[in-house]
């Protein structure tokens, strides 16, 4: 079932620190593959349709670097 949210990663300013994984219960997220400009690698947003919006990505990033946002149009 598809959602109506977008998720949005500041990758350079991400650590790598897994947290979003752990948290997220649409299972969202899988492990990041590249490197950033600091060596981290970052997640990466694989199912983002599976978003519930719940923001425990958002509330467990100890840097900031999420935002789970309303897709344009979807209220």
């Amino acid at each position: 079932m598809a959602h109506d949210f977008e998720i949005s990663l500041d990758f350079e300013a991400c650590k790598g620190c897994g947290y979003c994984l752990e948290v997220c219960p649409g299972n969202v997220f899988d492990p990041g593959g590249v490197h950033n400009g600091k060596g981290y690698r970052p997640p990466v947003a694989a199912r983002p349709g599976d978003c519930l919006g719940c923001q425990g990505c958002f509330m467990a990033c100890p840097d900031f670097c999420l935002e789970v946002l309303r897709a344009p149009g979807k209220g």
